[in-house]
């Protein structure tokens, strides 16, 4: 996998992880907030709330008693109320908390008396049927509305005549021990007089809503409240009893859980998103900023990997593998290690460059310094008037000048097609030849040379036709060359092997040189090709210039060709000629 898919999927993989953890605590938030609403829900409206939930949660015992659940008992038990469960015949079979004063049988119509109010019930009644397990049971849940049953308890001793309010002294102390009060409202809700109103924190005021909402929800102001409408006088009654401490009104029982929830919720994403950058910036940014330290220290021309502190590189484990968080780096790490590996062998192979560029100066040096001084010798004889010269001795003294002066030449062109060569600026016309036949007449050639001795050359031609891209003369050149270092750097008995070997497609051919002389050491065939390392010596032969394996090397990669050698000390040469493929 590119690391174009790695990143894209990391990067993916990370988003969708993040949305899915933002969903769960989206979800968790949800499930918190739904929890407490129901809670809320339970502690305001307990009769349309909770006995649907309590129904729904019991659960049927072998004895036939009922247990539910216990947080909604708990709930009940807030509210001062009690259950009741009746079989279809209207008789009680179960039941928590049920005050002495309230019946364990009711007969039909007695029990809808009763919920609708039409007969007198010490309690405010809520009546709930459901078919569980196959049976229909009718839970009824009482609860005592204190407001209510002070309000039907002192009303008809009340008076009220022209906009005010009398109370007697029974009534006075029954109100009193209740910490309760009287509003009566005019028909717009405006209070038209009071008894025993706190002095601060009650309305003197009222809509439809808010009476509707006090009568409602008793545990959102802390106040029960009952009214009666006196249609006579056209005024409503509100009596108020505080069941809580304070009588101030409360505010909305639902910020206290979306509030909280909505802040929990923004401050669990921003610490997510703050952890997901910092595992970002140590997934990827660490592996860029090891990378940028390793390109730094290639800068300064250190090659190796920086390292931890027990000398292992950062990226890799004890065992050589690469860590997790760089594993989608991988391929760059390899391209760095690549990089720092070449750039050491560049920075070895220019110091040895440099040595053999040394060398090479000290050799050429000497090679036109000895073939100069050799010319101006013989010229300051021919000079000179202490001597007369014969004609045969100035003859003689002429051809080893031109001899001389000819190396020179060739020593010279030598070097400059190098230069060529290892500058691009020699590209050969290539043609189409018969590399069996150009190559027997070349071999032909080379066994008339007198310095290469009798029988020392030996040809073997493809068994089929060759054809490849040859440019001729560069070809005769490197033929020249490789026979001549096989023949006059070996001994006598030496003998040389020139085979054609065809490749699998058209264009595609090997020619080898093998010869069965001293051959080579390692380090002699990696300088074999370096300009000018033989370092010829005038004084032994003026045949080469000591730059024809370099010129050969050049000639051939001209002709988009290849050259290997094997060689070993003792064991002779092989140089092969390699074309791998016809550029037709």
């Amino acid at each position: 996998m590119s690391i174009r898919r790695k990143l894209m999927t990391r990067f993916i993989g990370m988003l969708t992880g993040t949305v899915i953890l933002i969903i769960m605590l989206g979800s968790l938030a949800t499930f918190w907030v739904l929890q407490k609403v129901n809670e809320v829900n339970l502690v305001d409206d307990f009769v349309n709330n909770g006995l649907d939930q309590l129904i729904n949660t019991a659960e049927i015992m072998p004895d036939n008693t009922i247990r539910y659940d216990p947080e909604l008992l708990k709930q009940v038990d807030k509210n001062q109320g009690w259950l009741q469960v009746l079989d279809e015949r209207g008789a009680v079979i179960d039941d928590y908390h049920v005050p002495s004063d309230v019946p364990n049988h009711y007969k039909p119509g007695e029990l809808i008396a009763y919920w609708q109010a039409e007969k007198a019930f010490p309690y405010q009644l809520a009546m709930l049927i459901r078919e569980k397990d196959g049976k229909n049971f009718t839970l009824l849940y009482g609860e005592k509305n204190v407001a209510k049953s002070l309000l039907d308890q002192i009303r008809a001793q009340l008076l009220y005549d022209r906009g005010k309010l009398t109370v007697k002294p029974a009534e006075q102390e029954a109100i009193r021990k209740l910490n309760a009060y009287i509003q009566v409202l005019d028909t717009y809700g405006k209070e038209i007089t009071s008894y025993n109103k706190p002095a601060a924190g009650v309305p003197s005021e009222y809509s439809i809503q808010d009476i509707v909402l006090k009568v409602r929800y008793p545990n959102r102001s802390g106040i029960t409240v009952s009214t009666w409408y006196d249609g006579q006088h056209e005024t409503t009654w509100l009596l108020s009893v505080p069941v809580h401490p304070s009588m101030t009104e409360k505010t909305n029982p639902y910020a206290f859980i979306l509030e909280p929830a909505l802040i929990i919720l923004i401050l669990s994403i921003i610490v997510l998103l703050v952890l997901l950058a910092l595992w970002y910036a140590n997934r990827f940014g660490s592996p860029m900023l090891h990378m940028l330290q390793w390109l730094q220290r290639l800068e300064q021309g250190h090659y190796e990997e920086p390292t931890g502190a027990a000398g292992i590189p950062r990226s890799q484990r004890r065992n050589g593998k690469w860590k997790r968080k760089y594993q989608v780096y991988g391929e760059v790490l390899h391209s760095m290690q690549a990089l720092s590996h070449t750039l050491k062998q560049d920075e070895a192979q220019r110091k040895q460059t440099d040595s053999l560029r040394e060398e090479w100066i000290a050799g050429i040096t000497h090679d036109l310094k000895t073939p100069l001084s050799s010319l101006q010798g013989y010229a300051h004889m021919l000079e000179t008037d202490k001597y007369s010269w014969t004609t045969e001795e100035v003859r003689e003294f002429a051809g080893i000048m031109i001899d001389k002066s000819m190396y020179m030449d060739r020593l010279v062109n030598d070097l400059a097609m190098t230069y060529r060569l290892r500058s691009g600026g020699y590209q050969p016309e290539v043609e189409r030849t018969d590399v069996n036949t150009l190559l027997h007449d070349l071999v032909q050639r080379a066994e008339r040379n007198p310095a290469y001795g009798e029988r020392r050359i030996l040809f073997q031609p493809a068994d089929e036709p060759v054809y490849g891209l040859v440019h001729i003369p560069s070809f005769e050149r490197i033929v020249d060359n490789l026979t001549a270092n096989a023949l006059l750097h070996n001994p006598p008995e030496a003998t040389l092997a020139v085979r054609v070997l065809s490749g699998e497609r058209d264009g595609e051919f090997t020619i080898e040189f093998a010869d069965d002389g001293q051959g080579m050491s390692p380090e002699m065939v990696w300088k074999l090709f370096e300009r000018y390392y033989r370092g010829t010596d005038t004084g032994t032969s003026d045949m080469g210039s000591g730059l024809g394996m370099a010129v050969t090397k050049g000639l051939i990669e001209a002709m988009k060709g290849r050259i290997e050698v094997d060689s070993a000390p003792d064991e002779g040469t092989i140089i092969r000629l390699i074309w791998d493929a016809y550029a037709g």
